[in-house]
């Protein structure tokens, strides 16, 4: 019983831990929106929706996925080589990106229909590495139980993003894509000072056999891994690149906003939850299999209790709490919140346990997964294109509705498998 309850107690302050470094880190961005909304415009935060989406897609496989197997093996000197494993290739698929950035930006632009992006284009390079050493990091820290480092860089990620854009407002567009890598710059270097300082005697062991050995050993990750995570991650960007393709820049910048503000609160929290739990999932797999599917399920139904209160009251102020908060400018992004709120709720309270489908064994679910998801979101989207907005908004909310319950299915499955290894 001193067992449990002691595993309980690390469970609940690790996840505390995580959560008010999160609430600081969203707290920063989300106390600067209202003042953003009034220094850039919609078509402002259009183009850095845009930006983000490409920056998205690419970065989810900018490590070909190695860095999720670094929480996986038992010893320290195999974690540290798939960490190094993982900051080679992304600084090869980045050297990569700059060639492709630099012989087709024009090309591009047209196929996203969107030529104010073109000059930050030769950025993306830049973000997709940085974004990829702290995505390494992360998992490294998060494995050494490192939470209050992981907080500590979440704060300086949404301090420096903010304070860059504030700053550089004067370049419209450019300052909230600048500010943004500023941001994943600031996180990082909160990892490189104190994980070089506390782990270097562990990394500095590294060499190209082991990396080898575990690429090979947790082949996989990217066999597997990669193009579903790069088809999930696709798919969470499909609005943006519709919207970018099919409507204005202007409903862009709206809709950017509206999922932003809905998703900052919920989205972070729901990060910090994951992160915790896949260890948590982890060693249930290990020591008690047979309570890993009704943990989940008693998971899901508790996430989604916290979203009720405020699925309520979006619905009922929505229109008015955004036109009060960042200006009578962003009423309609008010419009757009009493429907996407409901997708903002479903995908809260599944996705954290997502991390089930990242077990070596669950890997091939995990993907199966992934396609589904991407040709649905694909297909509905494109159906509904010449709709209008609102009912574009609606097949949108009503599909995730739909596949987030099937990814529960999927996720409970992959719970009753109780294989590890």
């Amino acid at each position: 019983m001193r067992v449990v309850k002691g595993g309980r107690s690390d469970f609940l302050r690790n996840v505390l831990t995580l959560m008010t470094g999160t609430t600081v880190a969203q707290a920063i961005p989300i106390a600067a929106m209202p003042l953003l909304t009034r220094l850039y415009t919609p078509e402002d935060f259009g183009v850095l929706a845009l930006y983000m989406s490409l920056a998205g897609m690419i970065s989810v496989v900018i490590t070909a996925r190695y860095e999720v197997a670094v929480m996986l093996p038992e010893r320290d000197e195999d974690a540290a080589s798939l960490v190094s494993l993982s900051i080679c290739i992304a600084g090869v698929i980045s050297l990569a990106l700059l060639i492709v950035v630099f012989t087709f930006n024009e090309n591009i632009q047209a196929l996203l229909n969107n030529t104010a992006i073109g000059p930050w284009l030769y950025l993306l390079p830049i973000t997709v590495f940085v974004t990829g050493l702290w995505q390494a990091l992360n998992y490294w820290n998060n494995r050494a139980k490192k939470f209050k480092r992981l907080a500590i860089s979440r704060v300086a990620q949404g301090g420096g993003m903010t304070v860059a854009q504030f700053v550089l407002s004067a370049l419209s567009a450019g300052g909230l894509i600048l500010g943004y890598l500023a941001g994943q710059v600031s996180g990082l270097l909160v990892f490189l000072t104190r994980t070089w300082r506390e782990d270097r005697a562990v990394l500095s062991q590294v060499s190209a056999a082991t990396m080898l050995e575990n690429a090979r050993r947790y082949s996989k990750f990217p066999k597997y891994s990669t193009l579903g995570a790069l088809l999930d991650n696709a798919a969470v960007q499909m609005p943006v690149l519709m919207l970018s393709k099919f409507y204005d820049t202007h409903i862009v910048g709206i809709f950017s906003l509206t999922f932003r503000a809905l998703n900052l609160p919920m989205g972070l929290i729901a990060t910090s939850f994951s992160q915790v739990l896949f260890q948590r999932f982890v060693v249930l797999q290990r020591e008690s299999p047979d309570r890993l599917a009704p943990f989940v399920l008693k998971l899901f139904f508790g996430l989604l209790g916290l979203m009720v209160p405020l699925v309520i009251f979006v619905c009922v102020v929505g229109p008015d709490l955004f036109a009060l908060v960042f200006g009578e400018t962003w009423r309609r992004a008010g419009d757009y919140a009493t429907v996407l709120i409901f997708a903002v709720a479903i995908r809260f309270a599944v996705s954290p346990l997502s991390t089930i489908l990242a077990m070596d064994h669950n890997v091939k679910i995990g993907t199966l997964w992934q396609v589904i998801y991407f040709v649905t979101i694909t297909s509905t989207l494109y159906i509904f294109r010449h709709a209008g907005i609102e009912t574009f908004l609606i097949a949108f909310t009503l599909h995730e509705i739909v596949l987030y319950c099937l990814y529960l299915g999927f996720i409970i499955f992959g719970a009753t498998r109780h294989r590890f290894g």
